[in-house]
């Protein structure tokens, strides 16, 4: 796998979509749908503008086998690739899902994941305290675990190895941990039961004018 054809789901969320054929807009991409046994994107969730997908639920969907190529815009054949037949309720976004080692460990939720654009598989997981990828990565560090680690998957869980946490590469470091005040989640001494009220600060509706934080629930204990 080259660099050119890895990509963080962060980096396709909001392209444009464009037909080979007559250079026609479908939209944008909204989301990204995963079949985790097979560690891999099947589909992509197509809305008008990324706008449209705070003040409405109206998303199309096409194949990941029916994209041609990944870039500044994503290439389709023609408008024919967008397809209201696909189930996506049997897949997961895996955005905001636990992630806990076999020991029931938490070391944190997913905010992101990077795929290989030749294939569509998903190759490693992007985990941070909170799995709210609006949230700049300035703000909260953030570590890499490659998806080999997954065990198994529950509704909204991940489990992984035991151990899994001594294989996670840290990605960005946070506004906390640079204070000196905020550690990983799987640090029992400290860990993130010291930082709730802040995390309940950034997941207000006026944090950055985003008001899809609202629903967030509180960082555990």
């Amino acid at each position: 796998m080259t660099s050119e054809q890895s990509f963080q789901r962060s980096d396709i969320i909001g392209t444009q979509v464009i037909t080979q054929d007559t250079g026609k807009r479908l939209g944008v991409v909204s989301q990204l749908w995963v079949d985790i046994d097979r560690r891999e994107v099947v589909a992509m969730g197509i809305q008008d503008n990324v706008v449209t997908g705070v003040v409405s639920n109206i998303e199309q969907t096409m194949l990941m086998s029916d994209v041609q190529k990944i870039g500044d815009v994503i290439l389709v054949p023609d408008d024919s690739v967008l397809d209201d037949d696909v189930e996506v309720d049997r897949y997961s976004n895996l955005v905001n899902c636990e992630v806990i080692t076999e020991t029931g460990e938490l070391l944190g939720k997913v905010r992101g994941f990077r795929i290989d654009s030749s294939d569509g598989k998903v190759t490693s997981l992007l985990i941070a305290s909170l799995g709210i990828p609006r949230i700049p990565d300035q703000l909260i560090s953030t570590y890499e675990l490659a998806i080999d680690e997954i065990v198994s998957s529950g509704p909204d869980r991940l489990i992984v190895f035991e151990g899994a946490e001594q294989k996670m590469n840290q990605v960005t470091v946070g506004i906390l941990e640079r204070l000196g005040i905020g550690t990983p989640p799987w640090d029992k001494d400290i860990g993130y039961k010291t930082m709730p009220y802040f995390f309940d600060f950034l997941s207000r509706p006026y944090f950055m004018g985003l008001s899809i934080f609202s629903d967030q629930k509180r960082v555990p204990r």
